[in-house]
């Protein structure tokens, strides 16, 4: 019959030529990506802000229902942390990544049904989405990842200071489009656009001011948030996941592979195609691809509410996320749990005056 072929961690029919088998195999393929994309659609709730009721309808946005619960892990983050940057500066930063991965999954599983329903393929538009998930999700992940409170501070700072300087790329060529502007609207746009520049400016010089120790800026490979996020991930396995939903081969060589076949799709490229082949193929990689972008998206829901849940008010938190991560969110919950002292003591910013292997300082 020939050798086995594993996806999604189960092994499924041996690889043969009968073509009825091959069909069967291709079903089983739809069949899963379906499942996944249908598990996609359930973060766009998360990332609106919208809790669902228990007839799959949505209640309408209320943030304030799911802001860390006062004296959480991820409170004592924010709490004494530089007012200068803001209320809830670290799960503000930690948060807007995977609400974009969560929509962007939400894209994914739009594009995938709508190809069902036409009776066609959305290979490169949803394992864009895919990839976009991903890379945003692992950034999240790295953000609130580490035990220590100093280095969850820094890298929000390092973080911070990284994605201004993509900002300055924007303001220079807004500032180019400002000056040819001519309609009626022009003035208040360049009045608004400079107030939000000296804010930016002012923001830069603060941040740049602390000690070199105080900011763990991450590398500007893209890649170096997926490698880690998911080796980390595999170092703490998350217990919503089974070997059906997984990647067969870890999930840290599996995001990381997916992330590279998709700078082909996102970029414009066309190498890849010489990889997939057959439409089986190409059914495969949209699952690894579904798969990869579900997990680390879920992972990173889980993480953040894992530190954004008081012990105490585990049982009455709102909850705006699937039932089935709670294994997960109570597992690494308990990896952040707080001293009492540090319930409403200062934290100190500093940390050690070595860099992280793999890591900048400035």
């Amino acid at each position: 019959m020939g050798e086995a072929c594993h996806s999604r961690g189960i092994p499924w029919l041996a690889v043969t030529t009968d073509p009825r088998e091959r069909l069967l195999r291709m079903a089983v393929l739809m069949w899963s990506n379906a499942d996944r994309a249908a598990r996609a659609w359930r973060m766009g709730e998360w990332a609106l802000l919208h809790q669902v009721r228990a007839d799959g309808s949505s209640k309408p946005r209320d943030s304030s229902r799911f802001v860390p619960d006062r004296g959480s892990s991820l409170d004592l983050d924010d709490r004494h942390c530089l007012p200068q940057l803001g209320a809830n500066f670290v799960s503000s930063t930690a948060r807007f990544p995977v609400m974009n991965a969560a929509e962007c999954l939400v894209g994914a599983s739009q594009a995938f049904g709508a190809s069902l329903e036409q009776k066609r393929t959305s290979t490169l538009s949803t394992g864009i989405l895919c990839r976009s998930a991903i890379e945003s999700a692992a950034k999240t992940i790295w953000l609130l990842a580490d035990p220590n409170r100093a280095v969850r501070r820094a890298r929000s700072l390092g973080y911070t200071e990284r994605e201004i300087g993509y900002q300055k790329k924007y303001i220079a060529v807004e500032t180019r489009f400002l000056e040819v502007r001519t309609d009626e609207r022009r003035d208040a746009a360049r009045q608004s656009f400079a107030e939000t520049e000296q804010q930016f400016r002012e923001r830069l010089n603060f941040l740049t001011s602390l000690p070199k120790a105080a900011r763990q800026r991450p590398p500007s490979d893209y890649e170096f948030f997926v490698r880690w996020a998911g080796e980390w991930i595999d170092q703490n396995p998350p217990p919503h996941i089974t070997d059906a939903d997984g990647l067969p081969h870890g999930m840290s060589i599996g995001a990381e592979r997916f992330y590279t076949v998709g700078s082909s799709f996102v970029h414009g490229y066309k190498w890849m195609t010489a990889y997939l082949g057959t439409e089986e193929n190409v059914l495969t990689q949209l699952a690894e691809s579904l798969a990869a972008a579900v997990i680390m998206t879920e992972c990173a829901v889980a993480l953040y509410e894992a530190q954004a849940t008081h012990p105490a008010r585990a049982r009455v938190r709102r909850k705006n996320y699937p039932d089935h991560l709670d294994p997960t969110v109570s597992l690494w919950a308990d990896r952040y749990g707080l001293p009492a002292p540090a319930m409403g003591e200062p934290i100190p910013m500093i940390i050690r005056q070595e860099a992280e292997a793999g890591h900048e300082t400035v």
